[in-house]
């Protein structure tokens, strides 16, 4: 113990380079090539990703990375992105894709497909510069691929049921259900749903024109609320659609 107590233990110090910094350097690069209408949508996914990344990074440390955090957030007033290096991108990405631009952000369907667009260069970027991983990044940039895809797909049924819920709203109902609910199957003029939280009704039936239902897909989830008339269940209000990502 007595050979200890003259040592002195240096304050963490951040990552070298972090996350906002190649943020930065990314976003240079990008302004060189791209056009100015272009380039502000790239601008404004990065600066959503870097939103996401301070406000809920901290949930996917380990033990020793949250102590890390902790000290350095609260000591010297940094922030995420400020501390950590871009492999925690990676960690966040299905939360940033699957949950925050589609519940915090609620994009449109372009914003959303700029939302894969961007990841998917940002991490290739990234990954050309040697900051990741070439395995972990090829496996990100799938995912940041599809969502290119999927994500403006789940917009344009939420906002078809939303239209939908707003024309054929029922006058009245007995019973109703507030929930996310799982499309299971998918039918000639319905859908089967499950139910996630609800005790009384694990699985519903709903009614649905084609239009509507050739934009479902088995797996994705709808957060509804739905009321049971004589003619069976229909759309009170209608909020988020979630794709099945992973």
């Amino acid at each position: 113990m007595a050979k200890n107590r003259g040592q002195v233990i240096p304050f963490p110090s951040p990552a070298k380079p972090n996350i906002k910094e190649l943020f930065s350097e990314f976003l240079k690069e990008e302004q060189r090539r791209l056009r100015p209408a272009t380039f502000r949508n790239y601008e404004l996914i990065i600066e959503l990703l870097e939103h996401c990344l301070n406000s809920y990074g901290y949930s996917f440390l380990s033990e020793p990375e949250g102590q890390l955090y902790e000290r350095l957030y609260e000591r010297k007033n940094l922030e995420f992105c400020s501390i950590f290096d871009p492999e925690k991108i990676i960690l966040i990405l299905p939360t940033f894709l699957g949950d925050f631009m589609i519940r915090k952000v609620a994009a449109s369907e372009s914003l959303l497909r700029y939302s894969g667009t961007v990841t998917k260069r940002l991490i290739k970027w990234l990954a050309d510069r040697g900051h990741i991983g070439k395995a972990k990044a090829k496996k990100a940039i799938s995912y940041a691929a599809e969502a290119t895809k999927v994500l403006p797909a789940a917009e344009r049924l939420a906002r078809l049921l939303y239209e939908y819920s707003h024309t054929h709203a029922p006058r009245s109902w007995n019973m109703e259900i507030d929930d996310f609910f799982t499309i299971e199957e998918i039918m000639p003029g319905k859908v089967i749903l499950s139910t996630l939280s609800s005790t009384e009704i694990d699985m519903v039936e709903l009614r649905l024109p084609e239009e509507i239902l050739s934009h479902c897909r088995v797996g994705w989830q709808i957060n509804l609320l739905l009321g049971k008339t004589s003619r069976g269940w229909q759309i009170i209000e209608s909020g988020s659609v979630y794709p099945d990502l992973f």
